[in-house]
């Protein structure tokens, strides 16, 4: 059977994660992740911080990103959690895999979801020009999906990606923010390959 040409392949990759483990961060001391949030504080008991599962897949020069969550994302105009300006659910894709120590390596581009409290927006910045460009996005539920374009990017191969959420107790663009969740692979890395092994 032949496949019209027009029909582009799909690459994709999914990875689950642990439920229950918010609270994501480096330790100075051992270079690996660390939690730091009880199970209950406000951010914890709000789910939608904690990461079920992330994805990423290709079609063509469109990628798109999705990530599903414990519990629902806000819906617009809800309020977050006290202390908290604004969400954040995103990926990163870096040069090569980021480690505390031996590889702390600046990220090349963002992809991201905001909540702020009062609405969501999502967009792709370049680290090189801090330009920022929105992308469509979906919420539904506990999922969210954000598309982008290889142009987007830079039409750069992209490597390494990772997925975290973070919240911004300060002003964005400030030093005021956690990483609350994030995907930790078995070296203790928070980067993944792309494309899938």
């Amino acid at each position: 059977m032949l496949v019209p040409s027009s029909v582009s392949a799909v690459t994709s990759m999914t990875v689950q994660d642990d439920i229950g483990d918010i609270g994501f961060g480096i330790d100075p001391k051992t270079g690996f992740t660390m939690h730091e949030w009880a199970d209950n504080t406000p951010i914890a008991q709000a789910g939608y911080f904690d990461i079920a599962s992330v994805s990423l897949s290709q079609k063509g020069r469109t990628y798109t990103f999705g990530m599903e969550l414990a519990a629902a994302l806000p819906k617009e105009g809800s309020p977050l959690p006290g202390g908290i300006h604004v969400a954040e659910w995103a990926m990163w894709i870096d040069p090569s895999p980021y480690n505390y120590f031996t590889n702390p390596v600046a990220p090349l581009f963002l992809i991201s979801l905001r909540y702020d409290g009062s609405s969501y927006s999502a967009f792709v910045m370049d680290y090189a020009t801090m330009t920022t460009t929105p992308i469509p996005f979906s919420v539904d539920g506990a999922k969210l999906q954000l598309q982008f374009s290889a142009a987007s990017i830079g039409n750069l191969a992209l490597e390494w990606w990772s997925p975290l959420v973070r919240e911004w107790t300060g002003l964005v663009g400030s030093a005021g923010y956690w990483f609350v969740d994030g995907i930790l692979t078995e070296s203790g890395l928070i980067d993944l390959p792309w494309p899938p092994a």
